[in-house]
């Protein structure tokens, strides 16, 4: 059997193991600094920001602070370049021997994909422009490329490369730890769950609920599920712009006793209805006005959770439903 390896999941991984991430807290009126792991710990994790050392130190201040009190500046401590880069290699490999595949191909992403032009409604992956990149992530990327001689993937994300690399391809299956290969028609050895060995999740499969009270499932209904559902790290949302309270597991509730795909799409149908009854007018991430409905905001989350098997590999979600036999 021949490996497949997504390398994008490893250069992040690696590139952040390799640093010690801190703040520094400054009081602008004062001056006095201090250091802390991380924000929650200075400021608690409410979006008040009332609790961690702020709010102990308040317990005995007559006038406390506030947070608006106070800068803060991210500090990133790298270990030594050799130490991160041999760390990427040894990972590489372990996962590689765990696999038990005969050969590997290898990719690594560089750029944006095409779903940020595509996005409209929230800019895909657009929130992580506002995080931290990792200082030897370019130095990682770089010595994975070389080492193993990776193919370079552009306009498409790695996961959809290396789907389209093993679509169809029966001695083929993917390398990763990347959550929407169990929505892919290929076979998915997951690094993260090595004791489950290499899993067909050409199926139409199903959900479950995990030990930690988790949405998980493989197949086409754990596509359906991210489609109803939301992605923070990529950064799209069934319910973005709907008045209606929306998450994980009301999705999952939605469509878990699903027997086959017409029941699972009609529920989907009833879902996006739900959550837009009627058109609205809205602001897109880029600042234009946009007249949405259910089907408007359906496709869309198509567009943003499905992985391309091929190249120009577009579907329509009305369109899968129409073919389906399901009323418009």
């Amino acid at each position: 059997m021949i490996g497949v390896y997504d390398l994008d999941s490893v250069k992040y991984a690696v590139a952040s193991v390799g640093e010690k991430r801190s703040i520094v807290v400054t009081h602008k009126t004062t001056g006095t600094t201090k250091e802390f792991d991380t924000r929650t710990q200075f400021w608690g994790r409410d979006r008040k920001h009332s609790g961690g050392w702020l709010a102990d130190i308040n317990k005995s201040r007559t006038s406390p602070f506030l947070p608006e009190e106070f800068d803060i500046v991210d500090v990133q401590t790298p270990e030594p370049i050799e130490n991160v880069l041999h760390s990427a290699k040894l990972t590489v490999e372990r996962n590689v021997e765990a696999s038990k595949a005969d050969s590997v191909q290898y990719f690594i992403g560089k750029g944006d994909s095409f779903r940020v032009e595509r996005s409209t409604l929230l800019g895909y992956k657009q929130q992580r422009d506002k995080t931290l990149k990792p200082l030897y992530l370019d130095e990682v990327s770089d010595y994975l490329t070389r080492k193993f001689k990776a193919e370079v993937v552009t306009h498409y994300e790695v996961d959809d490369r290396v789907v389209m690399e093993t679509y169809k391809q029966p001695n083929k299956f993917v390398i990763a730890l990347d959550k929407d290969t169990y929505s892919c028609a290929v076979k998915f050895f997951n690094v993260n769950r090595p004791q489950d060995g290499i899993v067909n999740c050409d199926c139409f499969g199903g959900l479950y609920l995990n030990d930690k009270n988790e949405v998980k499932g493989k197949g086409r209904m754990h596509l359906y599920y991210q489609i109803c559902s939301l992605d923070d790290s990529d950064n799209y949302k069934a319910h973005c712009f709907s008045d209606v309270y929306w998450g994980q597991k009301s999705a999952y509730e939605a469509l878990k006793d699903a027997k086959n795909d017409k029941e699972a799409l009609v529920a989907m149908k009833g879902i996006f209805q739900k959550l837009y009854p009627e058109p609205k007018e809205v602001i897109g991430w880029r600042g234009n006005t946009i007249l949405i409905d259910w089907q408007y905001v359906m496709n869309e989350m198509w567009d943003m959770a499905r992985m391309h098997r091929f190249e120009n590999d577009f579907v329509v979600g009305t369109e899968v439903l129409k073919k389906m036999g399901i009323e418009i």
